[in-house]
């Protein structure tokens, strides 16, 4: 059972919604956040990510974003609803991927019961740091996108919402079209309910740090509160909920940096051990049942994982980790990598190995998502940087306050 919850969201008004939301802060290059900062005073980039707040102490950067939201407020560029609500997204991307959720809580409970499952690991000094911005500011300014089966009832109180005017509709400049509808009428959050009620569980896609950071938050704040009843606001956190069979997955390619020097031919007789091999003088998408390697971005060895790797529950990153970096790198050194999402990274990836700084190079393909299930239902999880998962949410667009 999944009991999710609506909210007063406090959003842009009409009016300036294309001037205020933007991807998290990791989307862009320095120069391109000191560009729509300078030129665009309504960005959200300038509550998160204003240079000089930066390198104030943490404790005074907090009070710097409740100050500016309280700001934007009072300006009458965020609105803050009166009724509790859910939002239905409906997001467009310029290739035609379509992605329609609605927007609302989701339980800290369930997330530590084991209803909300994750597939990776976290790290546990972004936790730390992440639960005590939270503590400060009290807002969601992103949703955690979650994953849940498709279902039958949601999507037809998704086609009923659609056929009124959304309350939103803009682009970003890279041309996704985000749509939005308030829903606040009970007969219709009752039906969400009632749906979202008949799920087993609900799955992080992308946002895991940020689930476990509210979870540690509501388990500070309850231990604050004689008065601690359940229903507290704390005790939730923002969520955009997708069925799973809308998300696009794709794989995560890396470079690995401190390696020792590879003799090629030993390392092809140490492959051709355990797996098929390929050789290619140019890069192609690897199969689902592949990985491809280079040490100088001009040849490219295939490596095919035997079905017996595969059937035992492994995934690819999984399989590469385990019999190729692993056994590279010298006994008591951790491997230094670079990931980059192989949306758009071949280029990225390949650089880096003609400039020398990555000695290895690992084009992986997409997890399919049967696998992520798999893996959190049985409680464990895939390494680092396995699956870099669209649809990517905005920041500002919807904020809870708790």
């Amino acid at each position: 059972m999944s009991q999710i919850r609506p909210f007063q969201a406090i959003r842009p008004v009409k009016n300036k919604v294309c001037l205020v939301p933007t991807y998290s802060v990791d989307h862009y290059s320095k120069l391109e956040i000191n560009r729509l900062i300078r030129f665009n005073p309504y960005s959200f980039l300038n509550v998160i990510a204003k240079p000089y707040v930066r390198h104030l102490p943490l404790e005074k950067r907090y009070a710097s974003i409740r100050k500016k939201i309280n700001k934007f407020l009072k300006t009458n560029v965020l609105l803050h609803d009166n009724i509790p609500s859910f939002y239905l997204l409906r997001i467009t991307t310029k290739t035609g991927d379509q992605f329609t959720g609605f927007v609302g809580l989701a339980s800290t409970d369930e997330y530590l019961e084991g209803n909300i499952r994750r597939h990776e690991k976290t790290l546990e000094n972004r936790v730390k740091l992440f639960t005590d911005y939270l503590y400060h500011v009290r807002l969601n300014a992103e949703p955690v996108l979650l994953a849940h089966k498709p279902a039958e009832d949601i999507e037809k109180v998704k086609r009923d919402i659609q056929t009124q005017i959304p309350v939103y509709e803009f682009s970003m400049n890279d041309g996704t079209v985000f749509e939005a509808w308030t829903v606040s009428r009970h007969e219709d959050i009752y039906q969400i309910q009632k749906a979202f009620a008949g799920l087993e569980a609900l799955y992080i896609a992308d946002g895991h740090h940020r689930v476990e950071s509210s979870a540690r938050l509501k388990q500070r704040m309850q231990d604050e509160n004689p008065y601690h009843t359940g229903l507290e606001f704390y005790n939730y956190f923002m969520a955009f909920f997708l069925p799973w069979d809308q998300l696009k997955i794709y794989g995560y390619n890396r470079g690995v940096k401190n390696m020792p020097p590879v003799d090629k031919k030993d390392f092809v007789r140490h492959l051709l051990e355990k797996f098929q091999v390929e050789f290619l003088g140019k890069l192609r998408e690897p199969a689902a049942d592949e990985a491809i390697i280079t040490f100088d971005g001009k040849e490219f060895i295939v490596i095919k994982i035997p079905r017996e790797y595969l059937d035992r529950g492994l995934s690819v990153p999984e399989v590469v980790n385990r019999e190729i970096v692993e056994k590279l790198i010298p006994p008591g050194r951790k491997p230094e990598m670079i990931y980059c999402p192989a949306k758009n990274s071949n280029v990225c990836i390949t650089k880096r190995i003609k400039t020398g700084e990555c000695k290895m190079a690992l084009f992986l393909p997409p997890v399919p998502f049967e696998t992520i299930k798999r893996k959190a239902d049985n409680g464990e999880t895939l390494p680092p940087k396995s699956t870099y998962i669209d649809p990517k949410l905005l920041s500002g667009l919807f904020i809870f306050e708790f």
